[in-house]
């Protein structure tokens, strides 16, 4: 690639110097080049190197599988090539077939965030058929519903940090520099239910996703499996961010990353613990309730759940075998030393607004979306072992 090199002058950002030598030039590219992690980090007289703007006519135009599966149907398979510029923070996207144009995510540091607008609520509701196909229960969907209120959207995208790609509800992650992440993970789930989505969306482009034990693994670009820093740079492109943001609003996609989420249930709940004594938290804890705020805490202080559950059994002045054989319901106390115990659990590292996230979870009882009852939750795991 030919370089030029550049002095920075004050009043210089890298964005503003991308500018200056051209449309072709992107500023995180700029960024990468010159081992630039901080881009406010900019000192007047550094010297940085500037990819040539010059494009080669070889290099292929960038494409991406439009929505596929809608509220509306299966549309046909198609791909439309796209460019891209940036207005500010907005990166925009121009569909080159109709010259339409797309705010797709904003710029962060290296790479780009998007909020994202598809909601699980509303999936909640026009995608139950694809859930049933799924054989998830009414109580899993009901907990994937709460606990999802406090996460993010279907097409969520994250590119800036040391993940280097986020996708989801979930935000499930790439993995930092030479570790597996959650995301191959999902991408496998959906590859293994739907081959044909994931074909379309992401094997089309070179993408190929594994994963051993279910939670973690690694992705892979066009054969070569993604662990080094400069291999994993790659996904914060932001091609990939609008080809995952696409994938989000796809309802299959959707459907499995409600599956992929409660899921998340085997680790924990329904996996025996030395520290309860050899049980499962499904024999302590059984109601929506209860599960609803485990989740959450799990999706958000992994390590920290079952030690957390510990000692609110221990400050109850009960073991866990008692309460797992009490016929007398003892999931309030329980709960209500679980949530104070897990506001400073962990100290500095203590679970993120625990507090507001336990209450945003309480309210769904006084909706009635969400039981309070020992046992009222039911889970569909068994019928689902493929």
């Amino acid at each position: 690639m030919a370089m030029q090199e550049y002095l920075v002058q004050a009043g210089d950002t890298l964005s503003s110097i991308a500018r200056r030598f051209g449309t072709n030039v992107d500023w995180r590219e700029i960024a990468r080049i010159n081992n630039i992690t901080n881009p406010a980090s900019l000192q007047i007289g550094q010297r940085i190197l500037i990819p040539s703007s010059t494009t080669s006519p070889s290099a292929p135009t960038p494409e991406v599988a439009m929505v596929k599966n809608t509220l509306q149907g299966v549309y046909p398979p198609n791909k439309i090539s796209v460019s891209f510029t940036t207005v500010g923070n907005d990166l925009i996207a121009k569909l080159l077939n109709t010259g339409q144009q797309e705010p797709v995510a904003k710029t962060k540091n290296l790479g780009f965030y998007r909020l994202g607008i598809f909601k699980l609520r509303d999936f909640i509701f026009y995608g139950s058929g694809l859930l049933q196909q799924l054989q998830m229960s009414q109580s899993e969907i009901n907990v994937m519903l709460v606990t999802a209120a406090n996460e993010g959207s279907l097409d969520a995208i994250n590119t800036w940090d040391n993940q280097y790609l986020s996708f989801g509800i979930f935000q499930w992650t790439l993995g930092s520099v030479g570790q597996q992440g959650e995301l191959p993970a999902l991408l496998t789930n959906l590859k293994r239910r739907y081959p044909s989505e994931f074909q379309y969306y992401f094997g089309q482009f070179g993408v190929d996703a594994t994963s051993l034990d279910g939670i973690t693994g690694w992705l892979s670009l066009n054969g070569i499996r993604l662990v080094s820093e400069t291999d994993k740079n790659l996904m914060r492109q932001p091609i990939w961010a609008l080809r995952f943001a696409i994938a989000g609003m796809d309802s299959i996609v959707q459907s499995i990353q409600v599956l992929h989420g409660i899921s998340r249930l085997d680790r924990f709940y329904f996996s025996p613990s030395q520290t309860l004594q050899g049980l499962t938290l499904s024999q302590i804890l059984s109601s929506e309730f209860a599960v609803a705020l485990l989740l959450d805490h799990h999706v958000n202080r992994p390590s920290h759940v079952i030690g957390c559950i510990a000692d609110a059994i221990a400050r109850s002045g009960m073991t866990p075998a008692q309460i797992a054989q009490s016929s007398v319901d003892n999931e309030a106390l329980i709960i209500q030393n679980y949530l104070t115990i897990r506001e400073t659990y962990g100290g500095a590292n203590a679970m993120t607004k625990s507090r507001e996230r336990a209450e945003l979870i309480r309210q769904s009882i006084g909706t009635g979306n969400l039981s309070p009852q020992r046992f009222s939750f039911r889970s569909n795991r068994q019928s689902r072992f493929v």
